[in-house]
């Protein structure tokens, strides 16, 4: 079969499928351009989400004071009592189990009424 007959054969099977080739072509198209606006309207780097822990208390700038401390100790300045954000204990800040809260989960109270006010309630294990 020479080249001529070849061409001449995928142009009647074009002829007849024209539809086909069309809907093909059409809906590729589509798709390159809701493609292309999806790029160019999420061009933009995502925001971080930032979550203050603090909020929920409404601690002010001066009681977010941290020490130095380079023991694994609390390394807060300015509260006497301490809770986690995930529990529904308070303890005061010298207690042992204080100490077993993590950093970025403690949430800080000048006294045991502001504690409570917040829906602490004080913890059995520590000596009050």
């Amino acid at each position: 079969m020479d080249y001529k007959s070849r061409i001449k054969k995928m142009l009647e099977w074009g002829i007849r499928n024209k539809n086909n080739i069309l809907t093909a072509a059409f809906l590729a198209f589509g798709f390159l351009i809701g493609l292309g606006i999806g790029l160019l309207f999420n061009s933009q780097k995502p925001s971080p989400i930032i979550i203050d822990k603090n909020v929920k208390i409404g601690l002010t700038e001066d009681q977010l004071r941290f020490s130095q401390n380079s023991e694994k100790q609390l390394n807060f300045i300015g509260g006497n009592f301490v809770a986690s954000i995930n529990g529904k204990m308070y303890y005061p800040k010298d207690c042992k189990s204080a100490n077993v809260i993590k950093e970025e989960n403690r949430v800080w109270f000048d006294s045991a009424r502001e504690a409570e006010s917040q829906g602490y309630a004080p913890a059995k294990n520590c000596s009050w």
